[in-house]
């Protein structure tokens, strides 16, 4: 959640930490529409979502948690 004006600064962060996955930046600061749909109260907030597009879990355990691996296993996924 970054202002607007950091958006160059947020998408040179994303390629100096070599971050994997999707990163998502949400509009319009803390008070985006995804933000309040999914009652993200804080980042970094992990959301596994489906290869049909579905979201799965709004709050999926982080990457390194083995319970993200028992999960998707759980769903064929």
């Amino acid at each position: 959640m970054d202002k607007e004006k950091d958006h160059d600064k947020w998408k040179k962060m994303i390629v100096d930490k070599d971050l994997g996955g999707m990163q998502l930046y949400a509009d319009n600061d803390w008070k985006s529409q995804f933000i309040e749909d999914y009652l993200i109260k804080g980042i970094p907030r992990f959301i596994l979502i489906d290869p049909k597009g579905n979201i799965v879990s709004s709050n999926a355990p982080r990457p390194s948690d083995k319970k993200l691996t028992e999960l998707l296993d759980e769903l064929k996924i």
